[in-house]
């Protein structure tokens, strides 16, 4: 019994001192494009990934084109717009 603990922990320690050490990503900077109706957007973000970068990027598109291209109370296709279009950047 004590040889086969022996055993476990030996092979614990062996495969947790071969094991992968990762660093981190560089970061990137993202360039994305939104376009709705005339009025231009262009947000760019530093990230280590491109679906980090989106993932950021798409809330400020959806604010901005809520508060700069309509006014007032937004109809379903008025937000079906802008969700298609922050969804869908030109990058």
């Amino acid at each position: 019994m004590k040889q086969k603990l022996f055993i476990l922990v030996i092979l614990g320690y062996a495969c947790s001192s071969f094991a992968w050490i990762s660093t981190a990503p560089a970061e990137k900077t993202y360039t994305f494009k939104f376009q709705l109706r005339k009025e231009i957007l262009e947000i760019k973000r530093t990230a280590a990934s491109y679906e980090d970068a989106f993932q950021s990027a798409a809330p400020e598109c959806a604010s901005y084109f809520r508060k700069n291209v309509f006014s007032g109370h937004l109809s379903e296709d008025q937000k079906l717009d802008i969700v298609d279009t922050c969804a869908n950047p030109r990058s």
